[in-house]
């Protein structure tokens, strides 16, 4: 398509007064945090962002389709909006309880609050409640989202006097407390991260890391909490072996399966100038130390641009508002193939390490390793080369070990628009489809107001258990708001379930073929599983007593039915495999047990074959779709058969399950109900 100029007057303007402006010395451009540009605004040292009528958004429609042919509904929804009032800069977190409940930080400008609020939805993202004026008003922005495994909710921000912050809440959002982090000189572009590995030993910690440009100017620094953020580690600087000319900046955090803190920012060599680096750097011990930061990609071309400064880098995108390629990251903790993968992403003038012509492409790349050695970049966006694609945010699915990445793209609009898509991989990132998410697509124009081409310097994406959420900002209405589009990745063939449902928990999977589960699920959490062939629940697999726990054999809904509480712990050994395809089958043993006739309208009988003898045992038949319909003990039965009658049964397929009560042998058999 020809992307056609439609550059307006005020991005010249703008670009003019910025570079007279520069002159004066008297502006850090390194430092990007809005409040920042706004004090120098507010001091006459640089203009503020112009109020220009923005460019009507084009409507698009909510139903997009994948390369591969597969429709995706996702219509946009409105997260917070209110007159006067702007969001930007979208962090979003879904809680490991509950993948319907998420929580979503942003900047937001505006009465009552002016900074990063807070907004919930417990709908999957039909509604959102909270800010605008949650979780406190007055701080700085740069909102950093996360959830721990014990519900409670955390957003990192700048506080006042570029130190750092958090804000806590125990109910989901009721309330908040805020605690200090770090107190220095101008701490920006922060990032905020918690420890959600069942199998880490540092399970719940959080994780605090910013740019320094006080005392250790330009360094990455890194903070840890050992109790739900009140107080803070001692920061360290982590950058120092990168030796950058200019600065190190845009740090991003993850955790891996094993508690092992990653952390990789944009290098700059000099100032002015693109991001040419990506520094990387690893802690073994729960961010106590770190070891030496090493470069990962050494010859990297970013595009980071903003009006007017410096007046010598030409605009590499055509867009009218600032950007950077700041990298973002996302670890595998799902126990499944890909367990322990790091993904590194960010946006490349040109491919790595050629660094030539005007593609402005996201490329990946991912480690096996923990981070020892990396692939050859890959490109996530799908378009023929040619295009700008920029602002990517990673995802992988803690469950499924799925891929996701959100990024602006231009591939279907004008030179000055974009439109928010999302490019999927369930194969480690060798292979990807991209799609639109957004209804619209709209011009980008900086926030009226602030200063320097804002107008947000990231977005943001989560997934859980198949569910995703991508968050953006857009001006469709004439306001800049923030918006998103959940929809559900393809049913996995089959899924390993190692992720223990702690009290409280809720954990629906589903897969089209098999699920293997060596789990437990804790008293008061609810468990539902149910794929097309088989359910396996073995090795050590545990349910206690007041769990609500379902395994049963239906293909990929996104409904799950539940059952009744469990009553006593029901925990099983290796040999006491449960496979649901039998709903409780005791492998080898489908043949010691006759049924018939089969199918019935009413009375079946079950007999015992060979020279099997029982006296006492329970009997327990199962709906392939409702789960458990009868359950009865029998005592003092010395019998090879016995009759049962389901005249009241609706018609269907129903399984039988018998359990010997003196050795707890399990016999199983199917009987069909017309």
């Amino acid at each position: 398509m020809y992307k056609g100029l439609k550059l307006t007057l005020s991005i010249v303007a703008s670009v003019v007064a910025l570079t007279t402006f520069a002159q004066k010395g008297e502006i850090d451009t390194r430092i990007d945090n809005w409040r920042y540009w706004q004090e120098k605004a507010e001091l006459g040292i640089i203009p503020f962002n112009p109020n220009v009528l923005t460019q009507p958004a084009i409507q698009q429609g909510s139903i997009s389709v994948t390369s591969s042919g597969t429709p995706v509904n996702s219509p946009d929804v409105l997260i917070v909006g209110g007159s006067g009032v702007s969001q930007s800069e979208n962090s979003v977190f879904i809680s490991p309880l509950n993948n319907q409940v998420v929580l979503n930080g942003n900047n937001s400008f505006g009465a009552p609050i002016t900074g990063a609020n807070a907004m919930f939805t417990f709908d999957g993202g039909n509604t959102w409640t909270g800010g605008p004026g949650a979780p406190n008003s007055g701080n700085m922005g740069d909102p950093a989202a996360a959830v721990g495994l014990n519900g409670t909710s955390y957003m990192g921000h700048i506080s006042a006097g570029f130190n750092q912050g958090i804000d806590v809440s125990t109910n989901n959002g009721a309330t908040w407390t805020s605690n200090t982090v770090a107190l220095g000189t101008t701490l920006d572009k922060n990032h905020l991260w918690v420890d959600n590995s069942a199998a880490s030993a540092f399970q719940g910690r959080l994780y605090s890391s910013w740019t320094s440009f006080g005392a250790s100017f330009g360094a990455i620094e890194m903070t840890n909490s050992t109790n739900n953020g009140t107080t803070w580690s001692t920061p360290l600087n982590i950058s120092t072996a990168i030796a950058a000319g200019s600065h190190n900046q845009g740090v991003n955090i993850q955790t891996g399966p094993d508690g092992r803190v990653y952390a990789v920012w944009a290098v700059y060599d000099s100032w002015p100038s693109r991001e040419n680096a990506l520094g990387f750097a690893v802690s073994n011990n729960g961010g106590a130390t770190f070891g030496p930061a090493v470069r990962i990609h050494n010859n990297i071309r970013g595009i980071r641009w903003q009006p007017g400064f410096p007046a010598t880098l030409p605009n590499p995108h055509g867009k009218n508002m600032r950007t950077n390629s700041f990298p973002c990251m996302a670890v595998d903790i799902s126990g499944g193939p890909n367990n322990g993968n790091i993904y590194v992403v960010w946006t490349n003038n040109g491919e790595p390490g050629v660094n030539t012509g005007t593609d402005v492409s996201v490329y990946m790349m991912r480690s096996t390793n923990g981070g020892t050695t990396w692939s050859t970049p890959i490109r996530v966006n799908q378009d023929p080369i040619g295009n700008v694609h920029y602002f990517p945010w990673i995802t992988c699915d803690p469950v499924t070990g799925d891929l996701s990445v959100i990024f602006y793209d231009d591939r279907n609009t004008s030179a000055t628009d974009v439109e928010a898509w999302v490019a999927t991989s369930n194969d480690a990132g060798n292979t990807w489809v991209d799609f639109r998410v957004s209804d619209v697509s709209f011009t980008p124009a900086p926030i009226p107001g602030l200063a320097g081409g804002y107008m947000g310097d990231y977005l943001g994406i989560a997934a859980r258990s198949g569910t995703v959420y991508p968050v953006w900002t857009d001006n469709r209405s004439g306001q800049t708001l923030s918006y998103t589009s959940p929809f559900t990745l393809g049913c996995p063939a089959s899924l390993l379930i190692t992720t223990n449902v702690i009290s409280g928990g809720v954990d629906h999977r589903e897969a089209s073929a098999t699920i293997q589960a060596t789990n437990s699920v804790a008293s008061a959490a609810e468990a539902v599983y149910h794929a097309g062939n088989e359910v396996l629940l073995s090795n050590g697999f545990t349910a206690l007593s007041g769990s609500e726990c379902r395994a049963y054999i239906e293909g990929c809904t996104g409904t799950f039915v539940k059952s009744g509480t469990i009553g006593s712990d029901v925990t099983l050994v290796q040999a006491e495999k449960v496979r649901m395809n039998e709903i409780f089958k005791a492998a080898g043993n489908e043949l010691e047990l006759s049924i018939f006739p089969n199918p019935t309208e009413d009375i079946f009988t079950i007999e015992f074959n060979s020279d099997i003898q029982v006296t006492s045992f329970n009997v327990k038949i199962y709906s392939m779709s409702q789960g458990l319909m009868i359950s009865e003990d029998f005592n003092d039965r010395n019998t090879d058969n016995f009759q049962v009658d389901i005249r009241d049964f609706p018609s269907g397929i129903y399984i039988v399950r018998i359990q010997d009560v003196n050795n707890q042998q399990v016999y199983a058999g199917r009987i069909v109900k017309k």
